[in-house]
């Protein structure tokens, strides 16, 4: 019986163990898994331990202190992963969906609903927009608004980090079952330290 086809897509800096790490290439940041296992070795990582490194609002706000390269096993755009209908087995998604527009994230649901296989799951994990403008509001001081908006629109720190679209629990889950998923759950949040959303759509 063959292994489970399980697609990491967006993946960035992580390298998943047991998925197929996909994203887009970017010439001099992007590489292949094959070509260096320098890199890979630096971002294997697994789902029980996402993050190598625990995330804290300085190493968002000033960066890691090494420079930082993806590694992926294909090059594909999210919205056009190479696979055919009903063949993939799950989708995992950690704070990707975000950078997709308002037009195009429904479309992009879709299609991860296409390839998934009947039962198939797609894990999918954004900022709440709304527990963050929450703490915003909330927040006295406003010099330090500053980092609430910055969790809304993004470090904005090159080409794709920018935010362009908001989610809450109720938003999110909504837009996986208008995608065509019958059973949505939502999943406790163990790996971010600000406000996040994470739901399951099953095929």
């Amino acid at each position: 019986m063959s292994a489970p086809l399980k697609l990491h897509v967006g993946c960035g800096t992580v390298y998943l163990d047991g998925y197929v790490n996909i994203d887009v290439e970017v010439p001099g940041y992007s590489f292949l898994a094959s070509e260096r296992p320098d890199l890979l070795a630096r971002n294997r990582t697994t789902v029980d331990r996402y993050y190598k490194t625990d995330e804290s609002r300085a190493t968002l706000e000033h960066g890691p202190s090494d420079p930082q390269a993806c590694v992926v096993d294909r090059y594909a755009a999210i919205d056009a992963l190479p696979y055919p209908p009903g063949s993939v087995d799950e989708i995992r998604s950690v704070q990707v969906l975000e950078h997709v527009s308002m037009k195009d994230a429904p479309r992009v649901l879709e299609h991860w609903c296409e390839v998934l296989k009947p039962g198939g799951i797609a894990h999918v994990d954004v900022p709440d927009f709304e527990e963050t403008v929450r703490q915003l509001l909330a927040e006295p001081d406003e010099a330090k608004k500053d980092w609430h908006y910055r969790l809304v629109y993004g470090s904005q720190k090159n080409a794709y980090a920018y935010h362009k679209n908001g989610f809450s629990p109720a938003r999110l889950e909504r837009l996986l079952r208008e995608a065509g998923f019958r059973n949505v759950r939502h999943v406790p949040n163990t790996i971010h330290f600000y406000p996040v959303t994470i739901a399951e759509g099953i095929k």
